[in-house]
């Protein structure tokens, strides 16, 4: 039973709660948390600061406006225009991903290893794949099936054949509509909201939305660690754990909750996992049924890259046809024959989250290597498209040309000077902030837990999701 209908929707009058773990979060890791905490018979309270999320809205506008964090407005200051897109709603960010679930690579554990041998006795590699997969059968993860993968996902493995492979997604009721960024309109995906959170509170956890916290408080002393905030009405919350507060409310919002409440902790690691896009035209029209994210590759993930293939709504489709007058208006009506893939980068940058008048700002700034690594990614993905049968590709790159015929112009675009602010990018998966010790506590604040993506050390160049509910397990197991 979907979790919408078993929560405190926000309150009018002021609310106190005691629990044995009260968790600041409802997306992947929270909403982990509460499942195998509760279901070791704890005692949980759930916060989550956006509202349920409902039935999936219409349009991208209203997505925006219901689902993401500021209505997909948040940015990082820096000099490369970067926004980052946050779930606010019951189930976080799970509600619009693409549902992708790439399991944290090895080779980026054991980097951890050897720079810090605590992350060998935090985080044992076999216990975290023992936890991977349990978390892959709790949420029905499975490759993309070929009746899924549409126009995009064919065209994709068309241009890189081998080195592309069918996404393992957590989408077991997926129909193929392309909506996933929108949230789900038929609830095919096994999102936080729909699996996790209604097994949890079926084993007794109490689940409160529309409930900002803003502030935290260590278990100094005889005090018990603690939480207090608002609902949206103004009511205010407060909220104390018998043993700790699992804080699972992302890398940005974690360290500035720490930060805001006057606590040290926060450190300056932000990280993120910048991406971008381009398009490609073809002769005929291509399947419009499929996953958002049907097809990707990790050929080149140890030169920094991930490639998926990516389905848009058709107003943001639009706005990446090139052109003027008559001829984009010749493009716009050919729209049915636009594919669009696009490249992730490990980027090497480190940032920091910071306390601002409302709220979070986020500094950050890519290095030259990390653009030119995105240029590199690029490149590679507009030959595949023109060996896939494309036509023309877009690349959207200032200081490239418009439209792109030839394996050399292709070719070209990795060896253009690297310059801020050339490429349109945006980061959905964002990376570190906190130093935690042992149990996962936040350094010298005990009782403060961290269960997100904000304690890892580096970013894991793929998609997080996998990897944070394998950690989420495992932090919840430390403290059962």
């Amino acid at each position: 039973m979907p979790a919408r209908g078993l929560l405190c929707d926000g309150s009018e009058l002021a609310v106190r709660e005691m629990a044995d773990f009260v968790i600041v979060g409802s997306g992947a890791a929270g909403a982990t948390c509460a499942r195998w905490l509760a279901a070791a018979g704890h005692e949980v309270v759930v916060v989550e600061e956006g509202a349920a999320a409902g039935p999936a809205p219409g349009g991208a506008a209203e997505a925006l406006a219901s689902l993401y964090r500021d209505g997909g407005a948040v940015a990082a200051i820096g000099p490369d225009p970067l926004p980052l897109l946050q779930g606010c709603c019951v189930g976080g960010t799970t509600v619009i991903n693409g549902g992708i679930q790439v399991p944290l690579p090895e080779a980026v554990w054991r980097e951890w290893v050897r720079r810090d041998s605590r992350w060998a006795r935090l985080l044992p590699w076999e216990e975290l794949e023992r936890c991977r997969e349990a978390m892959d059968r709790e949420l029905s993860v499975a490759p993309t099936p070929p009746g899924l993968w549409g126009g995009n996902g064919r065209t994709m493995l068309a241009g890189l054949g081998e080195d592309a492979r069918p996404t393992r997604r957590n989408a077991p009721g997926c129909r193929g509509t392309g909506r996933c960024l929108q949230g789900c309109p038929h609830d095919g995906r096994a999102s936080a909201d729909l699996t996790l959170l209604p097994r949890a509170i079926g084993d007794g956890a109490r689940l409160y939305a529309r409930c900002r916290v803003l502030r935290v408080f260590p278990s100094w002393g005889h005090r018990p660690a603690g939480v207090a905030g608002r609902f949206r009405s103004g009511a205010p919350f407060r909220a104390h754990a018998r043993r700790a507060v699992i804080l699972a409310a992302s890398a940005i919002q974690t360290p500035w909750l720490i930060a805001r409440s006057g606590l040290p902790g926060a450190m300056p690691a932000f990280q993120c996992h910048p991406g971008s896009a381009l398009a490609g035209l073809f002769p005929e029209a291509l399947d419009p049924t499929g996953a958002t994210q049907a097809m990707e590759s990790h050929a080149w993930l140890g030169d920094g890259l991930k490639f998926e293939t990516l389905g848009m709504p058709a107003a943001f489709k639009r706005a990446r046809v090139p052109g003027v007058g008559r001829k984009l208006q010749e493009r716009l009506a050919l729209l049915d024959r636009v594919a669009l893939w696009g490249v992730c980068v490990r980027a090497e940058a480190v940032g920091a989250v910071r306390r601002g008048p409302w709220g979070p700002i986020v500094h950050y700034a890519l290095t030259p290597r990390d653009r030119q690594v995105m240029l590199r990614g690029l490149s590679i993905l507009a030959i595949a498209m023109l060996e896939a049968g494309a036509s023309e590709v877009w690349p959207a790159v200032y200081g490239a040309p418009e439209i792109v015929t030839s394996r050399a112009q292709a070719a070209a675009l990795a060896d253009l000077p690297a310059r801020p602010g050339m490429v349109p990018m945006v980061a959905t998966h964002l990376f570190g902030g906190v130093h935690v010790t042992d149990r996962f506590q936040v350094a010298g604040l005990p009782g403060l837990v961290v269960a997100d993506s904000s304690l890892f050390p580096t970013n894991l160049g793929v998609n997080p999701m996998s990897a944070i509910t394998a950690v989420a397990t495992l932090v919840a197991e430390a403290w059962s």
